[in-house]
Formats: structure tokens, C-alpha cells, sequence
């Protein structure tokens, strides 16, 4: 896996892009060890400014990740939904785990979409350069010049126990701690069938599966998902918690691009914001999936195989 052309930052001087071992970038950059792409982390100063989380490209993202009767899914609860019920599951669309109201009738887009989880995982996918007080984390090529520290995505370097490297980690949770799958050609179709079947279980703990670094969602499934939201739109107040997601959704592209390549034999999974307590479980139910090798595993251990 390399990182994606289009989101290329800036290397090292005389550094090299892609999934060689980069050197430091400067006397206060660690050496970055096994394989991108890169994370530059920066020390910054103060809180970083508010900014939208649901966008355009996450939704596409999102539903790129999904399996295609997701779409169609989706489209039906939501034409089903009362406006109430579109009401009530705005606070779900980021936290499936919250209880709900005691006193709310059942919702049927929220009992029943899987893809939620995928929203909150392709926000953060999406989501370079990921900000917090007194940190900036950027995905990169390579080390960006002036970082404090240059770790690669995937794999373990040096100093893991450090609060800076955590906290980087955590912020990055949902690429920091995908699958990386390698699997032949013979069995990468069954391989993808079996994670997608997965993927559709409640106990499920992967939200997004790509056996591609970027795809085109079928107009035919995307154009009735948009006027669906331009429908629920017409019925909310202008300050109502859910219309950032159904505004994305109606703004949403046909195309989904990844921010890291994947090779053509590998396939990428990404797991639920709730499963990062329980990431055995999430290795579990991918190794449960077929035959394959782990490029990288979740939580940022490398093997050669399974």
C-alpha cells in the first residue's frame, strides 16, 4: 500500500514516497521504521478550530465501503421513516451505542442501518489533517519537514508507549487501526463476499470494506438516496442536529477515493468506532472470513501470515 497520489504531501529532502522505510526529517523526527505511508505528528499551540465532520466525500466514502444492497436499504428505511423518527436518530448517526430515550417509539432507520458506523468511520478516513488541542497529525508519503515525530501507518515504531504517539493513533482510529488483507486471486472474490456478509451482522464490528482505493457508486442506487434527503430536508427546522448528514448525502459525488493505495491484491477493512475496545474480536471475525495474509493487523501489529 502506498499513499494516494492526489493526497501526496510534502517529503523529506532525498526521502522516498510509498512503503520503503523513510529516515528522519529533520534532528527532532524519530526514524520512521517498516512501512508507510507516513504520520507526521506536529505539537501545536492552542485549540484547533471547529470543523464539519459530515461532508460530502465521507458520505461517499461511506457508502463506497458498503455492500451494494446497503444503498437500497437505506434508501427504504429512509422513505419509510416518519419525520419524527428521521428526528430521533440524528443522535445515533455518530454513536449507534448510545441507550435510547426510554419514552421514543422504535425507529426503523436506526434499528436497522449498518452503515451508520461507516459514516462515522469514513468522516474520520477522510478526515487528514486530524486535529486535537496541542496536536496535528498528517498523512503523508513521507515525513513532513519540522514534525516532531514521523511513525508509519501501519506497523510499530520505536517509542509506542509515548502520550504523543497515542494520542496520534487515537485521533487517526479508523485507518491507524484497519486490516490490511493480502489474498490471492483464486480466493479474493470469496474472501470479499465473506467480509461483506459479515459487515451486514448487528454484532458485526467492521464498518467498511474495500477491496479498491477508489470506486463509483451506481448512479441508479445514489440518485433515489439523494432525493431521499432532499425530501427529509423540506421537513426540518434549519438548526435540526441531522441536516449536516442528509445535506452531505444530497451533495454527495458518485465517485469515493481512499486516501491511501491499496495493491491490487489487497483489501482494506475498516472497523466500528465501538470495536476499537474489543480489537481481538475484530481480528476474530476477519480471520473467520477465509485464507489470507496479514500486511498489517489491526492495532498496528505486522506478521508475515495469518
Amino acid at each position: 500500500m502506498s499513499l494516494r497520489t492526489g493526497a501526496a504531501a510534502r517529503v523529506c529532502a532525498g526521502g522516498l514516497a510509498g512503503l520503503v522505510g523513510l529516515s528522519a526529517c529533520s534532528k527532532h523526527a524519530a526514524p520512521v521504521e517498516q512501512r508507510g505511508p507516513v504520520l507526521s505528528l506536529y505539537v501545536r499551540e492552542g485549540t484547533p478550530a471547529a470543523r464539519s465532520i459530515v461532508t460530502p466525500a465521507a458520505v461517499a466514502l461511506a457508502l463506497g465501503g458498503l455492500p451494494p444492497e446497503e444503498l437500497r436499504r437505506l434508501r427504504k428505511h429512509m422513505a419509510e421513516s416518519t419525520d419524527g423518527a428521521l428526528r430521533r436518530a440524528a443522535p445515533g448517526l455518530f454513536d449507534l451505542d448510545a441507550p435510547p430515550d426510554a419514552g421514543a417509539a422504535v425507529d426503523p432507520l436506526q434499528q436497522s442501518l449498518p452503515d451508520l458506523p461507516a459514516l462515522t468511520a469514513a468522516a474520520n478516513v477522510v478526515g487528514t489533517p486530524w486535529e486535537a488541542p496541542g496536536i496535528s497529525v498528517h498523512l503523508g508519503a513521507g515525513c513532513e519537514p519540522g514534525a516532531t515525530r514521523c511513525v508509519p501507518l501501519f506497523g510499530t515504531a520505536s517509542g509506542e508507549g509515548d502520550s504523543m504517539l497515542r494520542r496520534g493513533r487515537a485521533l487517526t482510529w479508523a485507518l491507524a487501526d484497519a486490516g490490511l488483507l493480502r489474498a490471492s486471486a483464486a480466493g479474493r472474490a470469496q474472501l470479499l463476499h465473506s467480509l461483506r456478509e459479515a459487515q451486514l451482522r448487528s454484532a458485526g464490528v467492521a464498518a467498511m470494506v474495500f477491496a479498491a482505493s477508489s470506486g463509483n457508486i451506481d448512479p441508479s442506487e445514489l440518485d433515489p438516496l439523494r432525493h431521499e434527503a432532499r425530501r427529509s430536508l423540506e421537513t426540518l427546522r434549519p438548526d435540526a442536529p441531522q441536516r449536516p448528514w442528509l445535506e452531505a448525502l444530497d451533495q454527495a459525488p458518485a465517485s469515493w477515493e481512499l486516501p491511501v493505495a491499496l495493491d491490487p491484491d489487497e483489501l482494506l477493512v475498516v472497523p466500528r468506532l465501538s470495536a476499537l475496545a474489543r480489537l481481538p474480536d475484530f481480528v476474530s471475525e476477519v480471520e473467520a472470513a477465509g485464507t489470507f495474509e496479514w500486511a498489517a493487523r489491526p492495532g498496528g501489529l505486522l506478521t508475515d501470515r495469518r
